[in-house]
């Protein structure tokens, strides 16, 4: 394969510090034809010095400032409808990329799918877990169990705009709602087996499942999709709406919605297997 130009959409509000991190994790691929896109989402902190000086210092990164906060979704899709890459990705201001994550996307690239993600690596402290769960070949229906793509995809641009890249009235499920549009409009991906996607959780009890945005997201994510669902799928469902709530899961209700969720399950570790 040629070198194609690769785009990296970030938003950032607020976490100078951990996007200091992001963006040397980006500008340490070994492959080097990319353009960084980053939304400063109406920072009041000392971002916008930071993203300005790295504008001067290398001219493969873009920068927008929004006044006030937009929420990241607008602002992922501001950097999305400014992308002039071939192929597109994304990269959270608090989480980091492997240094290999764009090479080994291209060299891996094959027609017949849709799009690429990788396992993330579950970062809390100086504890490292790889999530190497639903590696290979994605369908919609596999995806309308439980979000295997997690919270990146990598695919050509042209595709990720032609949805819209995401909606913005979503309050949470919003990666979850995006790929489900686009496996439904493109068909299926790859998840393939190495890591190279460093998500942290430092502030994970801050982001549980119970919090009311989730659940909202849940219920927009249900009332947008819920025509695609088989009745094992909407029991599935019932199941998330269940773990969200905080209430008692029927797990056996749940594993026999998909045969994955049967291989993968670890009955008091479901939630850190469907990585919520």
């Amino acid at each position: 394969m040629s070198k194609p130009l690769i785009t990296i959409y970030m938003p950032t509000h607020n976490r100078v510090a951990n996007l200091q991190r992001a963006v040397n994790s980006v500008l340490k691929q070994d492959y080097s034809n990319w353009e960084l896109i980053i939304v400063n989402d109406g920072s009041k902190d000392t971002t916008k010095e930071y993203l300005d000086s790295l504008v001067n210092s290398d001219s493969r990164i873009t920068v927008f400032h929004n006044e006030s906060a937009q929420g990241a979704c607008a602002a992922r899709n501001v950097a999305i409808k400014a992308a002039k890459g071939e192929f597109i990705t994304g990269l959270d201001d608090d989480d980091e990329f492997t240094a290999n994550r764009l090479s080994y996307f291209l060299e891996n690239w094959q027609n017949e799918y849709s799009s690429l993600c990788t396992p993330v690596t579950i970062c809390k402290g100086q504890e490292k877990t790889d999530h190497n769960y639903f590696v290979g070949s994605l369908s919609l229906d596999d995806l309308l169990v439980v979000n295997k793509v997690g919270n990146q995809l990598f695919c050509e641009t042209e595709k990720l705009q032609a949805i819209g890249g995401f909606d913005a009235d979503f309050k949470a499920w919003q990666d979850y709602d995006t790929w489900v549009r686009f496996f439904k409009e493109f068909g299926k991906g790859l998840k393939l087996p190495k890591p190279t996607y460093l998500q942290y959780e430092e502030q994970a009890e801050l982001s549980i499942t119970r919090s009311p945005n989730r659940l909202i997201g849940f219920k927009q994510f249900l009332a947008k999709h819920s025509a695609l669902l088989s009745s094992k799928q909407k029991n599935a469902m019932r199941c998330w709406e269940a773990i969200i709530e905080g209430r008692w899961v029927p797990l056996n209700l749940l594993i026999r919605s998909h045969k994955d969720i049967y291989k993968y399950s670890i009955f008091h570790n479901i939630k850190k297997i469907l990585g919520k």
